[in-house]
């Protein structure tokens, strides 16, 4: 059990990386991504002070997904990656 849970761990965060790196084609692919990183850090049991700041990031992320503003959503979802992994 505990190993399962530990690969699923794993495969997540490489999920998560290759998702911060990849530049969406749409605004669902790029909310997706959104989504996958919130996962992410909840499953890190960070401090609220990090969650806020990560919670922020999310925010714009998911505007400039919704202004089809894909590169620059990456750029923060490489900030919120960071953010999550600086722990």
């Amino acid at each position: 059990m505990l190993k399962t849970m530990t690969l699923a761990v794993a495969l997540a965060g490489i999920a998560s990386i290759a998702f911060a790196q990849t530049v969406p084609a749409n605004s669902d692919e790029c909310l997706k991504q959104a989504f996958q990183l919130a996962q992410s850090a909840e499953s890190k049991k960070l401090s609220d002070e990090k969650l806020d700041k990560i919670e922020e990031l999310l925010t714009k992320m998911e505007s400039h997904c919704d202004a089809k503003k894909f590169s620059e959503a990456t750029t923060i979802a490489t900030d919120i990656k960071a953010a999550i992994d600086a722990n």
